[in-house]
């Protein structure tokens, strides 16, 4: 990560927000703050695991650059709040995807969307005797859910997740699809949680072919819908029932067979590292965490792909 992480260019994102030397005790280095920060997300510790682990490996200590101990716990708390208060980790990922464009890496020729539940504690031990109010139940099938769901774009041709959005569980994935695509796809992939994408109302608004005329109206709204450009196409899988002829078959599983990349990024995010379950509370502190690890599981393909992120 030393050489994929664009150390510099987030150390300078980060300095106009960052303490001044002459206000009470010295701050430590931005530099150090922010290789805590990224092991933290790394090896998914809370702020006291960080802390104990800068004390005690001496492998992520030379990595961060300490020579005595390590910041505490609070320090760290209080660098997280000051990233996640002023979007910084939104910065650091358009900043990397920016880098990725650039270098004809991110193509944006193709957009894989997908959704995934992230569950938060349900405990009632507290004050008001009720869960997380931040948190909502969401259902996938016969399976219940309680806590968030993370949306996510990603390019059809490098697997690179180029958008993020975060919601309740209870949100359908349907709903907030236009928030993870661009607008400047020639094909979307999905699952059959995302048929029908076709006729919603905000996406023919995002393709629309500028001309002005409508294409009918929308089912169960009555609301008349644009007419999409004609280079715009949708592979959205169909539902199991639908897949009836061995040509049905066919279709569905080149349709999947692109659509499975988005599940690398799933898998890195919740096994490499192992972001199954939130300590955060609210909705805009998770979003900043899932940014950073969007951005982290971007760095980890392009280390393993041998893309330049500089």
């Amino acid at each position: 990560m030393e050489k994929y992480v664009p150390l510099d260019a987030w150390c300078e994102i980060v300095r106009p927000y960052y303490y001044v030397k002459g206000n009470g005790r010295e701050p430590i280095e931005l530099e150090i703050m922010l290789k805590m920060y990224l092991v933290s997300n790394w090896f998914s510790l809370s702020d006291p695991q960080a802390e104990d682990m800068l004390n005690e490996n001496v492998a992520v200590r030379n990595y961060v650059g300490l020579s005595g101990d390590a910041p505490d716990e609070t320090t760290l708390c209080k660098f997280r709040k000051l990233l996640e208060e002023n979007g910084l980790t939104e910065r650091f990922f358009k900043q990397l995807n920016e880098v990725l464009v650039n270098n004809k890496v991110l193509l944006k020729e193709g957009t894989i969307v997908d959704a995934s539940f992230i569950e938060a504690p349900n405990s009632i031990k507290n004050k008001d005797k009720q869960p997380n109010p931040h948190m909502k139940n969401g259902r996938k099938g016969k399976k219940h859910f309680f806590g968030m769901k993370v949306h996510i774009g990603v390019d059809k041709d490098s697997g690179l997740v180029h958008s993020v959005a975060t919601t309740t569980a209870n949100e359908s994935d349907l709903a907030n699809m236009s928030k993870v695509l661009h607008g400047e796809e020639k094909g979307v992939w999905g699952d059959s949680g995302y048929v029908g994408a076709e006729r919603r109302v905000e996406i023919c608004e995002k393709y629309h072919d500028s001309t002005g005329e409508f294409d009918g109206k929308h089912r169960k709204t009555n609301t008349p819908l644009l007419r999409k450009r004609d280079d715009i196409s949708f592979h959205i899988n169909k539902k199991v029932s639908k897949v009836i002829t061995a040509e049905d078959k066919e279709i569905e599983r080149i349709k999947s067979q692109v659509r499975s990349k988005v599940e690398h990024v799933f898998c890195a995010m919740k096994h490499t590292f192992e972001f199954r379950k939130t300590r955060l509370r609210t909705i805009e502190k998770n979003h900043a965490k899932l940014v950073m690890l969007a951005t982290l599981t971007n760095l980890l393909r392009c280390s393993q792909r041998k893309y330049a992120t500089t």
